[in-house]
């Protein structure tokens, strides 16, 4: 059975601890009232100190919702939805294995991020999220396990190199021109905000509307297929390769396919090929 709780004595509380030793042996051999009273004043101080902690995590409820694409090596927001008790929780923080984040003030309920960064591609699950607090005097760090059984897969890290391709280079090469030339595009809609993504697609309406950063998406004309062969796979390079051109292929309006040792995928565009591809080289 894993453990939910977990305290820590942080430097103060080992000097409040032995301070406290300290006066109770002197008041034993000195028979010193005022050494007792002072002793039992550290006692009760750590006591309360301990029973505030203890309150201060109780009660707090905690949702993960992760966002639609990972990227390894790529700092990444998941959105945390907290809801507190009657009374105010201070000086919370929030970690996982990949990333944490700090909330000073909880107060009944608070959205926030969290930002985790996973190294490599490949299937991960966050078992669970440990919410720790040093309130209220910083003697101890008490911890609270939630548990998640949250399980995410992480895209290849995209990366610009060599990549073999198939396909009608001048075709390729006027999409790509076109693309830069900024010919008419649809409007297709918004997505969430990645790290890189130049500030000529942010939604400035959006952001100031509704507070988060996202981006405007557009549907270029298609200009032929492109194939991209994986069979022969020597390093992870090749696979961030892979996904950095698939990326720019497909914002540039072309259908793409992906030949790899065990599978075949024929040339599509759009959303959800998008997934199909970035998943089958996650897990290639």
């Amino acid at each position: 059975m894993k453990r939910r709780y977990r305290v820590r004595i942080t430097l103060a509380g080992y000097l409040l601890v032995a301070l406290t030793l300290a006066l109770a042996l002197a008041a034993v051999n000195t028979g010193n009232n005022l050494l007792y009273l002072v002793t039992a004043t550290f006692l009760a101080l750590m006591t309360v100190s301990g029973l505030f902690s203890w309150f201060n995590l109780r009660g707090v409820r905690v949702q993960l919702e992760p966002p639609k694409e990972i990227f390894a090596a790529t700092p990444t927001p998941f959105r945390v939805d907290l809801k507190g008790p009657l009374w105010p929780c201070l000086f919370l923080t929030l970690k996982t294995p990949y990333g944490k984040t700090a909330l000073p003030f909880l107060k009944r309920r608070k959205t926030t991020e969290l930002w985790l960064t996973f190294p490599s591609r490949g299937s991960y699950r966050l078992e669970s999220l440990e919410l720790s607090s040093g309130y209220p005097l910083g003697f101890f760090r008490r911890a609270r396990f939630i548990p998640f059984n949250l399980e995410v897969l992480v895209y290849p890290c995209p990366l610009s190199g060599p990549i073999k391709e198939e396909g009608v280079e001048t075709e390729e090469g006027r999409a790509r021109e076109a693309f830069r030339r900024g010919e008419p595009e649809d409007w297709a809609g918004l997505e969430p905000y990645r790290e890189g993504a130049p500030l000529s697609r942010l939604a400035w309406k959006s952001l100031a509307r509704w507070g988060k950063p996202q981006l405007k998406t557009f549907e270029a004309p298609s200009y032929g297929e492109l194939w991209l062969d994986l069979r022969g796979l020597r390093s992870e390079r090749e696979i961030s390769f892979a996904t950095q051109r698939i990326l720019e292929a497909l914002q540039a309006g072309q259908k793409v396919g992906l030949r790899l040792p065990k599978k075949t995928i024929p040339p599509g565009s759009g959303p959800s090929h998008r997934k199909i591809l970035l998943e089958a080289l996650a897990r290639a």
